[in-house]
């Protein structure tokens, strides 16, 4: 199987319609599980007031998708759907142009375009991802699922961590992983998401992937867009995703959605 996009959008209407805020559905993914967990990709700040900017990870530590290949790869042992998932990614990264044809799933201040495929098929989320969005990186997906609902990762674009909502026995599983690091978690706690704004930070892929850009804007005003960097007399088009950041951060200096 491949990884395609989803011009029926039925499939996320479990997550459009939920009662729970935004910012935590966003950020922590549906309250309906048994034990929730967090893949941390770089550590938690070590001491009181110290932000996740300022904390990096390992030279050689895996990229975010790769991190998230390993807790998928675990967690297709804990679903009766491993063909048949859906993939959500956030339609503010550079990836997406402003006139994007395909539909979106909203929950408020959040939209993102849909995908469908198989959980076998993360294993080559790079380069499927970047091959059908015709761009140098793949975005991290913001929310993945199984078609029976077992389990849900969500990873918004702030955080330095995924959440994952899962059975009690999966969420055991992935705590033990020694690839992985995941830890036990709750889902009340924000740690610190809301208060500051996630950077770019550096990790180490196969394909030089150096980061994922941070949010821009704010909950009333939309990122900064292609069009809106061209009416300023910038080209885009040639800027890595890297670069990109450099330039978005140089133009405007917007607070973090809060």
């Amino acid at each position: 199987m491949t990884i395609t996009r989803c011009v029926d959008l039925s499939a996320a209407l479990w997550l459009e319609q939920r009662d729970e805020d935004w910012r935590r559905l966003a950020a922590r993914g549906p309250r309906c599980f048994d034990k929730y967990a967090r893949l941390r990709f770089i550590p938690d700040p070590g001491h009181p007031g110290q932000s996740a900017n300022h904390v990096h990870a390992a030279p050689d530590a895996l990229s975010d998708n790769e991190q998230l290949s390993v807790v998928l790869t675990q967690l297709a042992r804990c679903t009766g759907t491993p063909d048949d998932c859906y993939f959500c990614i956030w339609d503010g990264w550079p990836s997406f142009h402003i006139d994007d044809p395909m539909p979106k799933v909203s929950i408020p201040n959040r939209d993102y375009f849909l995908f469908h495929g198989a959980l076998a098929d993360f294993a080559e989320w790079e380069v499927q991802i970047k091959t059908l969005l015709h761009d140098i990186e793949a975005p991290t997906p913001a929310f993945v699922w199984p078609a029976d609902h077992a389990w849900c990762v969500t990873c918004d674009v702030d955080p330095h961590f995924a959440s994952i909502g899962a059975g009690s026995d999966a969420i055991a599983q992935l705590v033990i992983n020694p690839h992985v690091d995941v830890v036990v978690d709750d889902p009340d706690k924000d740690h610190g998401i809301t208060a500051e704004r996630r950077r770019f930070r550096s990790s180490s892929s196969s394909a030089g992937r150096s980061g994922r850009a941070p949010r821009l804007g704010s909950t009333t005003r939309r990122p900064l867009t292609r069009t809106s960097v061209a009416l300023l007399g910038f080209a885009w088009a040639p800027f890595p995703c890297s670069g990109r950041v450099v330039l978005l951060d140089a133009l405007i200096g917007v607070s973090p959605v809060r």
